[in-house]
């Protein structure tokens, strides 16, 4: 059917459609195509857009017109009128259609804003699933019939008829652009946009730009697949809203800081953003927090030892043993005693406090240590203090 149709022109249009559903595919997009050059010279006789009540006094009911044109090409008429079932088939299609388009997007953008990576994850699965799901369903509710049937409900319709008149408020030379230029190159964007976002956000950095370049690939081939088999549209759409939701988030997520759950996970891998921090407290080696220490000695045997500053005040960390996850009793949480002990979690990565384990024992091997120098002749100390900060290390027995 001729896109440029709009009104009730256009929801007419859908009604002989109906009547003419029993016909061979192929013969009626024939007969369809001769209608709407028809329609559409029937619709610039008038003076101004027509209503469905003009169309029907030129040209009698939807009914009359299809009786009409297989009386003129030789097919039988047709006995009974349009089926309910084909109906119901058009109806579901396009309600699943809906739910895919809006409820699966919904639960990802939620999950685009969640404020831990636990939530993203699971907003993100569920709104991926519902989408897959319900276009699924939706394609199975054709029952064979040719997508366009949820053109020829009411709804469906009027829906149409309401997305044509916003199409044609765009001018004729920009939509022929969009068409040929705009959407080759939203299928390279969004391919590339989603695969290399996907990549970067766990962390696979190596492989983004290899990942952008497949999705691409990938995206194409959907798209030019669409174009063929139309029931990919019930995927193919509500992707392309997630992707119109993920990406403006994504950018406007950065630009107020990366402040949502979905950018924060990432910059919490890169130890970036644009209004990143380092943490103040604590000890902090090159913007990093130092959430424990483990010593050696000369010969890389691990030792432990106690920290002081240069005014001899500990420097302590939160303790992060056992006692401190699981403990009930009041204890100090903080120690200048390192290495500190740190909980061992199961098979799972998971620990309880029935069965909780703890190590003080370094989570790598050393390097080696650097050779050492001939010691330097001592000098006499001197009455006047260096300047500088210096750090006493006292080993524990």
């Amino acid at each position: 059917m001729n896109s440029t149709l709009t009104g009730a022109v256009a929801i007419y249009l859908t009604q002989v459609r109906a009547e003419l559903s029993d016909l061979p595919p192929g013969e009626l997009e024939d007969v369809l195509q001769d209608v709407t050059d028809h329609l559409t010279e029937v619709a610039g006789e008038f003076d101004a857009e027509p209503t469905l009540s003009d169309l029907q006094v030129r040209l009698g009911t939807p009914r009359q017109y299809a009786d009409e044109l297989r009386t003129a090409a030789g097919y039988p008429a047709r006995t009974e009128p349009v089926s309910q079932d084909y109906l119901t088939s058009g109806w579901n299609a396009l309600r699943w259609g809906l739910i895919a388009g809006t409820v699966g997007p919904f639960f990802v953008a939620v999950s685009i804003f969640a404020w831990s990576s636990d939530e993203t994850a699971f907003f993100g699965l569920l709104g991926l699933g519902v989408l897959f799901v319900a276009a699924f369903l939706g394609v199975r509710a054709l029952h064979g019939n040719d997508p366009r049937i949820v053109l020829d409900t009411p709804r469906g319709a009027q829906w149409a008829t309401a997305v044509r008149g916003w199409i044609d408020q765009v001018p004729p030379n920009v939509r022929h652009e969009l068409v040929t230029i705009g959407q080759p190159v939203w299928w390279v964007a969004r391919g590339m946009i989603g695969a290399a976002g996907f990549f970067a956000l766990f962390g696979a950095i190596s492989v983004t730009v290899v990942g952008a370049i497949a999705g691409a690939a990938v995206s194409i081939w959907i798209g030019r697949r669409t174009q063929q088999d139309r029931r990919w549209l019930w995927y193919v759409v509500p992707l392309n809203v997630v992707a119109a939701v993920a990406v403006p988030a994504f950018l406007a997520a950065a630009y107020v800081g990366a402040s949502f759950g979905f950018l924060d996970n990432y910059n919490h891998y890169r130890g970036s953003g644009p209004n990143y921090e380092p943490p103040t407290k604590g000890v902090v080696v090159n913007g990093t927090a130092v959430s424990n220490i483990y010593p050696f000695d000369a010969q890389g045997k691990q030792v432990t030892v106690r920290l002081y500053d240069q005014d001899g005040n500990p420097i302590s960390m939160e303790l992060q043993d056992c006692a401190t996850n699981y403990g009930q009793e009041s204890r100090d949480t903080t120690s200048n005693l390192f290495p500190q002990a740190v909980v061992v979690p199961d098979e799972n990565g998971y620990s309880s406090p029935e069965d909780c384990k703890e190590t003080t024992k370094a989570p790598f091997v050393p390097p080696p240590a650097p050779a050492t120098r001939t010691a330097p002749t001592p000098v006499a100390p001197s009455a006047t203090p260096t300047s500088g900060a210096t750090l006493t290390v006292k080993p524990t027995r």
